[in-house]
């Protein structure tokens, strides 16, 4: 007989995730556009995912860029292939940063192009499947970069106190006082070089005070339970005190925080993007899609379909944010 899952614990985490329908359809959902982004390439891509030509296989020769099928396309292959010679393709045989038909195509006007192409004659579902993997890689290495750095400041703001303390206050009260989105678009708008890295860095460094603040309110609460007491009465050390004793008490909300942070780092890469100032334009990105909408107003695909996808995904990683922090919670109730 299985024992009785305790509120507070990731099992009982996963057992009310489950039991709420919203909830479990928003993790399907995510799930389904976290393989997208990792299966980018076999969804759509000009060359074959495997293929046979002249008695040479190829595997995944869209990921490898096998240089014998440089310049191989799917017209190309039909027209020239020989005897013996046979090829599997991607969902959408188009790259997703070149022009391959006419622009301002509609869905389905086209069985190429089940979604349409944009203003210069790239397929929208390659760019929606490549922008998602923009979006995520960006949000997943934010929200990673942000968490470990408000853990460690905030760790040691609310263990130490003193000098450091003082320090980290001050320095989240400062950064807490200006907008997020006004310092990332205007610290973006006066690099040089704006990237994945860079954006990446403007993001971590502008949102780890929320995880700081959080995880120093943890900490300081902790801090004077009975059991660490104990550990500093027996001669352990500070930092093993912290990292044994402490840390892994902070877990379940910095886990909440990481969620509910993706879908805000989504939002906030789209709106970026849209304005340009976000991703190179040569990285196919749902802000960069609608952005191009505002060109084109009757392309109404080019709205409708990367805003869905950023509603999608905020909206879903919000929903699994909320169950997460209400099984979580020590306080809550079966």
């Amino acid at each position: 007989m299985n024992a009785p899952q305790r509120p507070g614990s990731f099992r009982y985490a996963a057992s009310l995730l489950h039991r709420r329908w919203f909830a479990s359809s928003c993790a399907v959902l995510l799930a389904m556009l976290v393989l997208a982004s990792v299966f980018a390439d076999e969804l759509a891509s000009e060359r074959p995912i495997i293929c046979s030509i002249g008695g040479h296989v190829h595997v995944l020769s869209n990921v490898s860029d096998a240089s014998a099928l440089a310049g191989l396309t799917r017209a190309q292959f039909e027209k020239e292939h020989g005897p013996g010679d046979w090829a599997v393709w991607p969902l959408v045989a188009c790259s997703a940063k070149e022009a391959c038909d006419a622009p301002l195509l509609a869905p389905f006007a086209k069985a190429a192009h089940p979604l349409g192409t944009d203003g210069v004659g790239r397929d929208v579902l390659a760019r929606l499947v490549f922008g998602t993997r923009s979006a995520l890689l960006v949000a997943g290495i934010a929200v990673a970069a942000f968490v470990v750095l408000g853990t460690a400041l905030g760790a040691m703001a609310g263990f130490f106190g003193g000098g450091i303390d003082f320090v980290v206050g001050r320095v989240i009260e400062t950064l807490s006082a200006f907008p997020v989105p006004l310092l990332a678009l205007v610290v973006q708008a006066l690099a040089p070089h704006s990237g994945v890295w860079s954006l990446v860095a403007v993001i971590a460094a502008l949102r780890w005070t929320e995880v700081a603040r959080l995880v120093r309110a943890e900490v300081l609460s902790l801090s004077s339970l009975d059991y660490v007491s104990a550990a500093r009465a027996l001669g352990a050390s500070p930092l093993r005190v912290l990292y044994r004793h402490v840390l892994p008490l902070t877990l379940s909300p910095i886990v909440v925080a990481a969620v509910l942070g993706l879908g805000q780092i989504v939002l906030l890469e789209s709106a970026l993007d849209f304005l340009r100032v976000g991703l190179p334009a040569s990285i196919p990105t749902w802000g960069e899609m609608l952005s191009e909408s505002r060109d084109h107003f009757t392309a109404w695909w080019l709205l409708l379909l990367p805003g869905s996808l950023v509603f999608a995904s905020v909206t879903s990683t919000n929903a699994i944010g909320e169950t997460l922090r209400d099984a979580l919670d020590p306080r809550a109730r079966t």
